[in-house]
């Protein structure tokens, strides 16, 4: 992806350059391929974060993008196979903040509950009678364990991708994702998705970086410059949808 323009690195506010592993180019590590609303196309250049990628190598001072598939396990242990920097829908936690470093999130991310067309749920106790699919990789499961609490034993999955392969044919009827991502899933196919509610709490969706990365600073204070300037919601309206805000909020306390 060809960000125009800026052939020289910028200086970042605190006096340091942006040090990428290659030069003039941002290398971005994502774990879903495609992630509708996030990483479309082949290449993988439409979406939420791939716009956001290139805005941000444009910000930097950088020519291009180049997208590297690193799986989600690897990528929080810390390793974003060489890649500069990882955006792949990523909450910080206290766990993954002992492998990575994360810059203020770009984005709001409370729980949110994708599931097939046709299926309802206005209060908890109509959750709970969901056929229910989690990931054991994703950190919104336990919210699904202790707080929905469904009445028979969610089905596991490896991952995302394999909890929607669930999904979709009607073998699960709702995940919980971030926010964002379901409302990703749903706007690229409103045919077979739609967001049924959202709970109260989460955490953000932020850019992350290698342990003790020296670009942390630079890429954070980019980061900030897209939310002053209006890029990012004017990218989240365009590749999310509106209204995320008014999708119900269902509580969870009997």
């Amino acid at each position: 992806m060809a960000a125009a323009g800026c052939a020289a690195q910028r200086e970042g506010s605190a006096g340091t350059d942006f040090n990428p592993v290659k030069p003039g180019v941002l290398t971005v590590a994502t774990a879903f391929i495609p992630a509708p609303g996030f990483w479309q196309g082949t290449p993988p250049t439409d979406g939420f974060e791939a716009r956001l990628a290139l805005a941000l190598a444009h910000h930097l001072g950088l020519q291009r993008v180049e997208v590297k598939q690193v799986p989600f396990a690897q990528i929080t242990r810390g390793d974003l196979g060489g890649a500069d920097i990882a955006m792949s829908q990523l909450t910080p936690t206290t766990g993954r903040e002992h492998d990575l470093d994360f810059t203020t999130p770009y984005m709001s991310a409370p729980p949110g509950i994708l599931a097939l067309r046709g299926i309802e749920a206005a209060d908890v106790h109509e959750l709970r009678a969901l056929r229910w699919v989690v990931s054991i990789t994703s950190t919104l499961t336990p919210i699904v364990e202790e707080r929905i609490r469904p009445d028979r034993p969610p089905d596991v999955a490896e991952d995302r991708t394999a909890a929607l392969d669930k999904l979709r044919p009607g073998n699960a009827e709702a995940l919980m994702l971030d926010l964002p991502v379901a409302a990703g899933l749903a706007h690229a196919d409103p045919g077979r998705f739609h967001v049924v509610g959202q709970l109260s709490g989460g955490e953000g969706l932020a850019v992350a970086l290698r342990d003790g990365s020296p670009n942390l600073e630079i890429v954070d204070s980019a980061i900030r410059s897209l939310q002053a300037d209006g890029t990012i919601d004017h990218l989240e309206t365009r590749w999310l949808g509106e209204g995320l805000e008014d999708i119900p909020l269902i509580l969870t306390e009997d």
